[in-house]
């Protein structure tokens, strides 16, 4: 399945035409412009590098959860990412994937609703939107309002890690399309968070008994992402590597993980991989291993549901440690304080004697 070729529509608020540019006025060399555009990157994370280096540099993202910074900056987010994803492509990407969803169509860590606009109901049978913030989903229901106000959607505020809603499928197969975009970034378990995916998909359909083709997205249920990572370039995963912490704290986000690395550890089927933006934009396909197809889906189903019930035990193990070891040190840096504060009013006392 390849990325659409045709320009898409302008979604959400259309950008103001800019008016003609004078017939004298000199286009740069193309070389000069892409070289200042690469500074200009360059420039930035260097920047922000320097500027975040050492900034919660003792977190350690296998045991460190920081989703709930979403529930801080719902009521930001959008006017915080718009303008960036907006120059930067993403906002056609998202439009690219979304109009993909066919059948009854799951929306996983769907965040503020930045996709609600594309989908095509045409196509879409059902819809359900979910994702663990309640701030977020609030924002997300009145976009849904304002975007398809006659289009029906259920909302479920829940981790992706937990047991999905059942499909609207008459024959409680499951859903034909699931989708998520900028989502790994966020979830503690990622691979997990795949897997627990794959679990609400529905079978395929053998193609022998239809009258259909291969191609049929409805007979070959997919896992639509649309994420962000590591880059092909070394310079700038190092970047990513220094700020990485930090962005974490401050956004929720860890944008330095190998995406591609992420979906074959989840044991999923891995269709396709796109990149672009230096390799830190990842477009990919899932579908369920064929160990998780006919008489084995019952055993795989149980087998990665016990699976997360051990890993979310384990992790929650690790958090409670975690939180001990930050109050540990949230104490000793109190007393280090109190003590030299301690020895600044001695000085300033000894200081007065002497006078």
């Amino acid at each position: 399945m390849s990325w659409p070729t045709q320009r898409p529509k302008k979604p959400f608020q259309p950008t103001a035409t800019a008016s003609a540019a004078p017939q004298s006025a000199r286009k740069l060399p193309r070389p000069v412009f892409i070289g200042g555009f690469l500074l200009g990157v360059v420039t930035c994370y260097g920047i922000y590098s320097y500027k975040a280096t050492g900034l919660g540099e003792d977190i350690d993202p296998p045991t460190f959860d920081v989703s709930c910074r979403y529930n801080a900056t719902a009521s930001t987010f959008d006017r915080d990412v718009d303008f960036t994803e907006r120059w930067t492509g993403i906002v056609r990407l998202r439009q690219e994937l979304v109009e993909q969803a066919r059948g009854h169509v799951l929306e996983a860590a769907v965040g503020t609703g930045r996709n609600s606009a594309f989908y095509d109901f045409d196509r879409v049978k059902s819809l359900t939107l979910l994702d663990q913030s309640q701030e977020m989903m609030e924002v997300a229901k009145a976009r849904w309002q304002e975007t398809n106000p006659d289009e029906p959607c259920r909302f479920f505020t829940q981790s992706a890690l937990d047991p999905l809603p059942a499909s609207l499928d008459s024959e409680d197969r499951g859903y034909d399309t699931i989708i998520a975009t900028m989502s790994l970034c966020s979830t503690p378990m990622p691979q997990l968070f795949l897997r627990n995916l794959a679990t609400g998909l529905a079978p395929s359909i053998p193609i022998a008994s239809t009258n259909s083709t291969d191609a049929d997205p409805i007979l070959r249920p997919r896992i639509l992402l649309l994420e962000h990572g590591r880059s092909h370039y070394s310079w700038l995963n190092k970047l990513l590597d220094v700020t990485a912490p930090s962005h974490a704290l401050e956004h929720g986000c860890w944008w330095n993980r190998d995406i591609g690395q992420i979906a074959r550890e989840s044991g999923l089927k891995v269709l396709d991989i796109r990149r672009k933006h230096f390799g830190t934009t990842w477009r990919l396909e899932l579908e369920l291993p064929d160990e998780a197809q006919g008489s084995g889906r019952q055993h795989w189903l149980a087998d990665t549901r016990e699976k997360i019930v051990q890993s979310k035990a384990d992790f929650e193990q690790k958090q409670s440690e975690l939180g001990k070891q930050m109050k540990e040190q949230d104490e000793v840096r109190r007393r280090d304080a109190d003590l030299e504060k301690w020895r600044r009013d001695q000085r300033e006392k000894m200081k007065k004697g002497g006078n």
